[in-house]
């Protein structure tokens, strides 16, 4: 059932639900279990795709940093969503919830009656379990139909193929190390309905270590839940398939518990001995990179190339939506080389691929999670800046990262007043654009003939321009340390809420 359907059940309906935050979602949004809790540190117990239901006491007597704590937590968990009942005790939604739900992307529900929420719990739970029963007599007949054909011969292309054919998806097999094309975007549907595709992924455990992900292209995201059930069936199955044929090197097996266990922020002792397992020197100098991608598969593919071509160390880690990767630099001239790397990069992303971060450079395994996260930043500030190619460099956006890791919105809005708000308050009353003019002429070291012609203006025409924007900022930066400020509140502003740079 998703959202949408649980809503229409007459028993909730009762309850006078009103959306308030992802509207545009609730068909799309899976719920495999109803449950309350008043609990607010009940996410790390949650399993991900519940409807988590709360009377709003303790939300009522708690801060509100511990409220948006509490949404973004939950959606970290992946909850399909939070119903929340007002009343007495709390007669309207907080805002900080209402915003922590939408920076979160979490479906938010005010329920405007009291209906027993255990009433609602049985009602729509008793219905999973029944549902739950079937599907899981289906799941294991197509795992018992895939082992038999195993047992018959077949390959992995071939057994993928059947479970592609089976469940009218694209099923792809990703092997670290071991990257190939024909088992990549097996398909048992349309390539009309692959553009539309929710992704789910399976790990793929061979002795108790996940070898390859398992990841199955479906349209209609109501079957989410069958066929992340009927991937954990038959990775098995699929385990047993490599060990036949293609078997994974202990080295690559440990590169995908590396990242992840960079992600996951392992102790060092642990990242160490897993360099130790891929043949990483874990005092090397390393970026992690970062990317957002429909198809992350195929963009695993293309960098894999490209970085084999570069003879560069590196893992490379798809999941769905998201691609991680780790890249060894020399101990000598290790900024030339991460320059290469961006170069190399930008030359083989193409604009389909998606969005590919190199974070900063950082000294050894160690530090690895803090290039990725600033990749993570990087790439979530690059739209709204002057960097919008596929490849984002996180040097570039040093300062960027500065700013929206050590500043509130309150204070970026007092130093663009302080530096900008005249030029802003002309710019907003005339239609002018000498903001942007500005930030321009900055960004090329204050060369007015360059500046002229990325604004497409006559020299005089530039020069004039400059003369109202001196005029309204306190003369002529240069030559004084205003000037670095004006450049930080130029980023700043890029960051805080207003009709510039909106997008």
């Amino acid at each position: 059932m998703n959202v949408h359907e649980i809503l229409s059940h007459p028993i909730v309906k009762a309850a006078d639900p009103v959306v308030l935050v992802g509207g545009d979602r609730l068909t799309a949004q899976a719920v495999r279990w109803v449950h309350s809790s008043e609990v607010l540190d009940i996410g790390p117990l949650l399993r991900g795709g519940e409807l988590l239901l709360s009377g709003g006491e303790s939300l009522a007597k708690a801060s509100s940093a511990k409220q948006e704590q509490y949404v973004r937590e939950l959606a970290a968990r992946n909850v399909a969503a939070l119903a929340i009942e007002t009343g007495a005790v709390l007669p309207e939604i907080p805002s900080e919830v209402v915003r922590a739900a939408v920076e979160s992307k979490i479906i938010l529900i005010e329920l405007r009656s009291v209906v027993p929420f255990v009433v609602i719990a049985e009602s729509i739970n008793s219905t999973f379990v029944t549902a739950s029963v079937a599907m899981l007599e289906k799941a294991d007949e197509l795992s018992h139909a895939v082992a038999v054909e195993l047992a018959a011969g077949a390959g992995l292309r071939e057994i993928l193929s059947m479970i592609a054919a089976e469940l009218s998806a694209t099923v792809s097999l990703l092997v670290p190390g071991a990257f190939s094309q024909d088992l990549i975007d097996v398909s048992g549907s349309s390539r009309e309905d692959a553009a539309l595709m929710n992704t789910v992924e399976v790990e793929i455990p061979i002795r108790g270590i996940v070898a390859a992900a398992l990841q199955i292209g479906i349209a209609d995201p109501g079957q989410e839940l069958f066929v992340q059930t009927v991937g954990e069936r038959v990775a098995d199955v699929l385990g047993l398939a490599m060990l036949q044929q293609r078997p994974p090197t202990l080295g690559d097996i440990a590169g995908v518990q590396l990242i992840r266990a960079v992600i996951a922020r392992e102790r060092e002792t642990a990242l160490q001995d897993l360099c130790a397992s891929v043949g990483v020197n874990p005092a090397r100098p390393l970026a992690m990179l970062f990317a957002r991608s429909v198809e992350p598969n195929r963009l695993r593919g293309k960098l894999e190339r490209s970085l084999i071509c570069g003879e560069s160390q590196f893992v490379l880690y798809a999941v769905p939506g998201e691609l991680f990767g780790l890249v060894v630099l020399p101990a000598n001239g290790k900024q030339q080389a991460r320059a290469d790397l961006v170069e190399r990069l930008t030359q083989v992303v193409d604009v389909g691929d998606g969005s590919v971060c190199v974070g900063p450079l950082v000294d050894g395994v160690s530090s690895a999670n803090h290039s990725l996260e600033q990749a993570k930043l990087a790439l979530e500030l690059a739209p709204g800046c002057s960097v919008r190619a596929n490849v984002v460099d996180s040097d570039e956006l040093v300062v960027d990262r500065l700013i929206a890791e050590n500043s509130n919105v309150e204070l970026r809005h007092r130093l663009t007043a302080e530096l900008l708000g005249d030029l802003l308050q002309h710019d907003a009353t005339r239609g002018t654009a000498l903001v942007e003019t500005l930030e321009i002429w900055l960004r090329s070291g204050c060369n007015t003939a360059q500046s002229a012609r990325l604004l497409f203006l006559e020299r005089q025409s530039m020069h004039n321009r400059l003369q109202r924007i001196f005029a309204l900022i306190g003369g002529d930066p240069r030559g004084t340390g205003r000037l670095a400020g004006l450049a930080v509140a130029l980023r700043a502003l890029r960051q805080t809420p207003s009709n510039y740079h909106s997008a």
